[in-house]
């Protein structure tokens, strides 16, 4: 099963809205003689790919899969038939399909065929693996890792909103590896202003398993229309990046006519979060409007604002947070997480630490917040 999941993430940013999946066949004797993944919405399941390979050495064996069989007509056929016919004797699940077109579906389908089938193995593993396919799938809205590079004291720029570079270049090398994995990348218009970032992949290696680049779609929070059409973050470039502009509702009104944005750029409106405000976005009727776009996994690298709005509203699922050796020592240096809201020493809720890790000189903290 551990296999499994780690065939699986070979696809990890490739699969959305289609969840990740891997599969391990083996004869009757036990030997491993074939293994599979799901590689992008719309081709071969896992299981489907695995029996490709394994053939009529499959017969009488065990076949392993991180998530249940599908059992219904999508893009592809059901995998139930594929794996029914394949002669298997045992199936072995780590986590069962929370779609309602599955739901335990699959595994009925298979019993049914008089194929033995155990499930729940390396579950929390299989959980972890497909988590923002599964608050997808519960919650309508896409699982949110909010990453940020910081000082010893906290800040991720100066006053001058300088933030290049706080962290070294393998702490950078692993920020694209991130975004690698996310449908989409989100950031402020503060930090769209200061920086002028093109939020794009920039690594070697870092075109999924099969050699197909999928750059993440880039989301831009901009209540007021308040950057250049002409920024890098709009520009489409030789991929034909596309770009999510979350404003107002009433802010459409007031965009410059002088300037129109590309038409990879796709603009659309949110409602006011609180009844006294004006300027601050529903995030979380942004989040759903990605999710219907068939965004699964976002990935905020914004600033101290955005990042407190999404962490006051429990929108953030994850944290990378990247700690550099140094300290700015300046109290107007912009600060990681900037609100106002006052909070006590008890109200400040304990995240389950999933790993740290050093990159060069650099330290990360990788965290959970909301479990999968």
């Amino acid at each position: 099963m551990l296999r499994c999941i780690n065939v699986a993430s070979l696809a990890s940013g490739q699969t959305s809205p289609n969840p990740l999946v891997g599969c391990v066949v083996l004869d009757k004797n036990g030997h491993q003689i074939a293994q599979g993944y799901h590689a992008r919405a719309g081709e071969n399941h896992a299981e489907v790919n695995a029996l490709d390979v394994a053939g009529e050495a499959a017969r009488g064996g065990t076949l392993y899969c991180s998530l249940e069989p599908c059992c219904h007509h999508g893009r592809t056929p059901p995998c139930t038939d594929r794996v029914i016919k394949s002669g298997v004797r045992r199936v072995v699940v780590g986590l069962g399909d929370p779609n309602p077109k599955v739901a335990g579906g699959g595994i009925k389908a298979l019993r049914d065929a008089g194929i033995e089938v155990v499930t729940g193995v390396l579950e929390e593993e299989c959980r972890y693996l497909n988590r923002a396919f599964l608050k997808s799938i519960s919650q309508s809205l896409p699982w949110v890792a909010l990453k940020m590079a910081v000082t010893l004291d906290g800040k991720i720029a100066d006053r001058s909103h300088r933030s290049q570079w706080i962290t070294g270049p393998q702490a950078r090398d692993q920020v694209m590896e991130l975004r690698s994995a996310a449908d989409a990348i989100m950031v402020g218009a503060g930090t769209a202003r200061s920086d002028n970032p093109s939020l794009t992949v920039r690594l070697e290696n870092c075109d999924g398993a099969d050699g197909r680049v999928k750059e993440p779609v880039r989301v831009l929070i901009d209540s007021a229309l308040t950057v250049s059409p002409a920024a890098k973050i709009f520009q489409a470039g030789e991929k034909n990046l596309k770009t999510i502009v979350f404003c107002h509702q009433d802010k459409q009104l007031y965009k410059n006519t002088t300037e129109s944005y590309p038409s990879n750029v796709e603009i659309v409106s949110l409602p006011s979060h609180g009844a006294n405000s004006s300027s601050h976005l529903d995030l979380r009727a942004g989040l759903v409007e990605l999710n219907k776009r068939g965004i699964n996994n976002v990935l905020c690298e914004g600033g101290g604002v955005l990042a407190a709005a999404l962490l006051e509203n429990n929108l953030v699922d994850e944290l990378y947070w990247f700690i550099a050796p140094k300290i700015m020592g300046d109290n107007k240096a912009k600060p990681a997480v900037e609100s106002e809201k006052a909070v006590s020493i008890g109200d400040i809720k304990n995240f389950r630490v999933l790993a740290h890790e050093t990159y060069g000189s650099d330290f990360l903290i990788h965290a959970l917040i909301n479990e999968p």
